[in-house]
């Protein structure tokens, strides 16, 4: 029997999995107009994705206030925003958002891997988008961007994942759309595949040198088999 090249496969959740932008821009501009702030563009807000929801928030409130996504923002203020926001989507999380074509065949694919996810997301809505879809069941493992004290592209979420399925971390494979994607897996010692077709640029993928860069996810079969 060949020896497979990898024991175990990690995916992020947004823009490699799912398509999900859209709703969370739209409740972004739900949160700014329950304050009575102007909204956004799209692709303004696109940009400010990927470091989890409190995150999220600062940078749309300090942008929208300052035109600075990197500016302080009242303290109070953004405990309040991060609360709406939170209900915003958890009322809007599944309007818009899909699965990327061919992720569930894929999946299905690689059943016989132990299969993770590992979202900057919050654990209850990363739990309950890949419920609604019917993903869940094909993960031995799901974390969220609460679930651990530290999340992306810090290493602890990929080396827990590694440690619950008691294989190391060079042997795991993290599937990936973000630098932070990239960043963890480097920093964890795991190999890292990059998808193009999610929130962040092939010229900008490249420039991070992931082990591989692929533009549709059926590509991965190819890598892992």
């Amino acid at each position: 029997m060949k020896k497979r090249l990898y024991q175990a496969i990690i995916f992020d959740l947004d823009g490699t999995l799912i398509d999900s932008s859209h709703d969370i821009i739209s409740s972004v501009n739900l949160t700014l107009e329950h304050f009575g702030f102007k909204k956004i563009e799209y692709e303004t807000g696109f940009h400010f994705i990927g470091d989890g929801i409190r995150m999220l928030v600062k940078r749309v409130l300090a942008y929208i206030q300052s035109g600075k996504p990197d500016a302080d923002v009242d303290g109070t203020l953004l405990d309040r925003a991060d609360e709406i926001f939170r209900k915003m989507y958890r009322e809007h999380m599944l309007d818009t958002t899909v699965p990327y074509p061919f992720v569930a065949e894929t999946l299905e694919h690689l059943a016989e891997y132990p299969l993770a996810v590992i979202s900057n997301k919050a654990f209850v809505y990363t739990q309950a988008i890949l419920k609604h879809f019917g993903m869940d069941s094909y993960f031995q493992l799901i974390l969220g961007g609460d679930s651990l004290p530290q999340k992306k592209p810090h290493p602890q979420p990929l080396l827990h994942a590694a440690g619950q399925f008691h294989i190391e971390s060079q042997h795991c494979l993290m599937v990936g759309d973000s630098e932070k994607d990239i960043t963890a897996a480097k920093n964890a010692g795991m190999p890292v595949c990059a998808v193009t077709y999610g929130l962040s640029s092939k010229v900008t993928l490249r420039a991070q040198n992931p082990d591989y860069l692929i533009d549709h996810m059926t590509d991965l079969l190819t890598i892992v088999t």
